[in-house]
């Protein structure tokens, strides 16, 4: 009986088989370091959380003690090792008195230590805080805390935005936003500040909040707060300007481009 020769692959069977397991790592392997990333993340948030509830777990207890003492584990009285970035991240505090502190992570962003005020003159008030204190902080401090050596509109905004909410505008409750002729758009506050004065102590003539419809950056406006009258204000069908730019205006500037604008009724 003849025997039946074995056959081997050919050349283009192993260029095809090798093109597969190319194609399959090129898959597999972003896929996987996305996860490696993303839990090194959680991993980050979850340590910076634990700092958190330690914090306030002593402020609760009448016992206060500082955050970077609690970063630094001093005298090892408070963890059972000292809090680290599983990515090699650097923890620093940033302390706003009487607005927010932040616990930062050079790699993976922010937690606040507190609830932040969403009303708008909770927002207000916090755009300016956080304006005078950038303000006094040297260059390289500004670079290290924020990601720029210099202070603007856009990247304290960016800043509030990424390290208070998270990286999400707060919504606008829906009522409120319908009672302004909006319809069932989601609206989100937000805030904008007179670059022009910038680099000036912080005023509230030159802090806007508005509400957009837009989660970013941008500053078109379709309603604005009044803080004399202490109501929001929205454009009627009559009204010139549906929306406008809030961007490098002074509140009275801002005011009388709006003048046709009427205040929102509407009580939660």
């Amino acid at each position: 009986m003849r025997k039946q020769k074995k056959r081997g692959f050919t050349l283009i069977e192993l260029i095809v088989v090798v093109a597969i397991l190319v194609a399959l790592l090129l898959i597999l392997v972003p896929r996987l370091t996305g996860f490696t990333s993303t839990a090194a993340e959680v991993q980050c948030q979850q340590t910076r959380q634990k700092v958190m509830e330690m914090y306030n777990a002593y402020q609760i207890k009448g016992e206060p003690v500082s955050i970077e003492d609690l970063l630094k584990n001093k005298d090892d009285e408070y963890f059972i090792s000292t809090p680290k970035c599983s990515s090699g991240g650097e923890y620093s505090v940033i302390d706003i008195k009487g607005l927010v502190t932040l616990i930062k992570c050079s790699k993976h962003g922010s937690t606040l230590t507190g609830n932040v005020d969403t009303t708008p003159i909770g927002v207000r008030n916090t755009t300016m805080g956080i304006i005078d204190y950038i303000n006094s902080l040297s260059g390289d401090e500004k670079k290290k805390i924020y990601g720029a050596n210099y202070t603007n509109n856009t990247s304290v905004v960016e800043f509030i935005k990424n390290s208070l909410y998270n990286g999400k505008w707060p919504e606008l409750d829906p009522g409120l936003v319908s009672a302004a002729g909006q319809g069932k758009s989601k609206m989100y506050l937000k805030m904008c500040y007179n670059n022009n004065d910038i680099k000036s102590p912080a005023s509230k003539e030159n802090t806007i909040v508005f509400a957009s419809t837009k989660d970013d950056t941008s500053w078109n406006a379709t309603m604005i707060y009044d803080f004399n009258r202490n109501c929001w204000l929205a454009p009627t069908k009559s009204s010139k300007n549906k929306n406008i730019s809030v961007n490098n205006q002074s509140w009275n500037k801002l005011y009388t481009s709006i003048s046709d604008w009427q205040p929102v009724e509407y009580s939660e």
